[in-house]
């Protein structure tokens, strides 16, 4: 869903993909098979079309109009599940094992010699995009959440206005459902738009006409587009393929003799690797159809019968989550059956398959102006809408105190994150005052209304502070953080929002998976902004002995930073670059322990400094 790697974004760009709207898509299964003629899903055939290519406008209450620009819009099914525990790290090492960048720069040193950098890193980018796409969507913040949902049918379905009836109920149950399980929802009203598929090669466009007629009549003009594929007629032709990069189809590197054992291969043969604490919950169902759970705790291998609940999951979904489908009713079956893209691993056959041999010009130019007029016609409207509505809510609550206690407290108590009660203890309604704001941050954020994101989130700040609810304390911070960033003028304050919003995921909340996240954006930020030994100091800790991989990537970029600070510092560059080889090494990964033991070893090569010169020679030749 998110896509960050190859592509030479600038920071902004990277904050704007990562929280960009998310809109599911279900599809009829006669439409799903036009798709594949072109051996490809509905979702991956629209990926390379899914940022706007004109800016659009964006209208806030006051009636001021914000110009959106490079607005992408993220679609995804809304079948798909984030990977259970073992997958999930499977995905993680498989990231890293499978990137390559060869290419090495010269940097010069004090003394005129030169050291060898890559130019790239692309298995941080793609460790990255993998960690934050396998992170399970939280209640604390709804960037991760969908904001509408794509009905797709296609024109030789035998009635697509009733099909179209059936998946609307799927949506709705989804939607209903108690408890509430994935995917979670932006909001109750959520809006649904009617795509009709109609194949330009063997369909009948007159009849395509008249039951797109029959849509828009039902469900209003507004929410239906006819999109026209396969035009091409003939056998499948050979086209440039935009999708391969977005497909992430990565065929393994030939590996010499010396590295064969370098990559991870299953988490049964990483052994000590792989040995991680995990809370896993058995799940037993009585006959009255109701269930139990006992928490149990698991080292490294697979407990047969026992769901292995994900290390990213937030906590309210343990226990929920698991027991939606067959396909996440044991850890193996996890493995084995669960909907996940099916280009993480792929056989040599595949890698080269050919994409979209039956679109033509005329296809692709329909995808791109489909994807533009949804969004103007259908998705920026809605939310428009929304954010009034939520504004007049919260407009008319401001002011009024939940309770005399709550009211004294927010006058006279002055909370420090860690000091009041449990962040887990405090649950608000979906229609609280504090959560309604953080849901107008959150849509002014994502359609890039920055200054106005700021307030509702400094606003939200305040609200949970107040209330000790300090994970979502550290989410509001977070993003006002960002929000700052993005208007273009951040501020020492900024940047000390989100180093409390880190220490806060960390220390009070203990998630650790937020705290790497929020470090992951806080870096770019201060790297933009050339405060390289702070943005290695946040790296730095963020390593610890629960993931030796994360630990390895982090502690790589951090000297790195060390590396383009004012002035350079050349002996902790190599000296971080000596632990994350350690730690690359604890992991599995060979190759990457070897590549920054090398690059250390020219800092300390001649220097007389030859224990450090011992211990590198060592551990290579070892």
């Amino acid at each position: 869903m998110i896509h960050l790697t190859g592509q030479n974004l600038s920071t902004k760009e990277v904050i704007q993909n990562i929280f960009s709207p998310i809109v599911g898509s279900i599809i009829s299964p006669q439409a799903e098979e036009l798709c594949q003629k072109n051996n490809l899903t509905f979702v991956e055939m629209l990926q390379p079309f899914l940022r706007l290519s004109s800016d659009a406008h964006f209208r806030d209450t006051a009636g001021t109009s914000v110009s959106i620009k490079g607005l992408r819009i993220n679609v995804c099914d809304v079948n798909w599940r984030p990977p259970q525990t073992i997958l999930a790290k499977k995905m993680l090492n498989e990231s890293v094992t499978s990137a390559v960048g060869e290419k090495v720069k010269g940097v010069k040193l004090e003394d005129g010699s030169f050291v060898d950098i890559p130019t790239s890193e692309p298995w941080f980018e793609q460790w990255r995009e993998t960690f934050l796409t396998v992170q399970f969507p939280s209640d604390h913040e709804f960037t991760r959440h969908l904001l509408c949902s794509l009905i797709v049918v296609s024109s030789i379905d035998v009635n697509p206005l009733e099909v179209a009836g059936q998946l609307t109920k799927k949506i709705q149950m989804m939607q209903n459902i108690t408890p509430p399980r994935l995917p979670k929802w932006f909001s109750a009203d959520t809006l649904n738009c009617y795509v009709m598929l109609h194949d330009g090669c063997s369909g009948d466009i007159g009849k395509a006409q008249q039951a797109f007629e029959g849509l828009k009549s039902t469900y209003g003009d507004h929410k239906c587009f006819l999109l026209q594929i396969n035009s091409h007629q003939g056998p499948p032709m050979e086209c440039p393929d935009p999708w391969l990069r977005y497909l992430k189809k990565h065929q393994r590197p030939e590996l010499t003799a010396a590295e064969i054992d370098s990559a991870p291969k299953t988490p049964q043969d990483l052994g000590p690797v792989m040995t991680m604490p995990t809370t896993v919950q058995s799940v037993s169902i009585t006959p009255g159809g109701s269930s139990t759970t006992s928490d149990s705790l698991s080292v490294g291998g697979i407990v047969t019968g026992e769901v292995i609940a994900h290390p990213l999951s937030p906590v309210q979904e343990m226990g929920v989550e698991l027991q939606e489908t067959s396909s996440l009713t044991s850890s193996i079956d996890s493995l084995s059956q669960q909907t996940i893209n099916p280009n993480v691993w792929t056989v040599e056959s595949d890698v080269d398959i050919a994409h979209g041999t039956f679109l033509t010009a005329g296809d692709l130019d329909n995808l791109k102006h489909f994807v533009q007029d949804f969004a103007v016609r259908a998705l920026i409207p809605y939310v428009e809408k929304l954010v009034g509505v939520l504004n007049d809510s919260i407009s008319n609550k401001k002011g009024v105190s939940r309770s005399l206690l709550s009211a004294t407290k927010r006058w006279f108590v002055t909370n420090k994150p860690g000091t009041g009660t449990n962040q887990n203890a405090v649950v608000y309604t979906n229609e609280s005052t504090e959560l309604q704001t953080r849901k107008l941050g959150d849509l002014y954020f994502m359609f890039g209304h920055y200054s106005l994101a700021f307030q509702a989130y400094h606003q939200a700040k305040r609200d949970f502070n107040a209330d000790s609810a300090w994970q979502y304390y550290a989410g509001a911070l977070e993003m006002a953080a960002l929000a700052a960033f993005m208007q273009g003028t951040p501020s020492r304050k900024t940047y000390d929002y989100m180093e409390e919003s880190i220490v806060t995921y960390l220390n009070s909340c203990k998630m650790p998976q937020f705290a790497t996240r929020a470090t992951l954006l806080s870096i770019e930020c201060l790297k933009s902004a050339k405060l390289y030994q702070e943005a290695a100091k946040q790296l730095i800790r963020m390593t610890s002995e629960d993931s030796d991989l994360r630990s390895a990537l982090l502690l790589e970029q951090a000297a790195y930073c060390y590396l383009l600070a004012t002035p350079p510092q050349y002996r902790k560059y190599a000296f971080h670059s000596v632990l994350a080889g350690h730690r690359f090494s604890k992991s599995g990964q060979r190759k990457h322990s070897f590549r920054t033991y090398k690059q250390a070893y020219q800092i300390f090569e001649n220097r007389g400094w030859s224990l450090a010169e011992d211990h590198i020679q060592y551990t290579i030749g070892r």
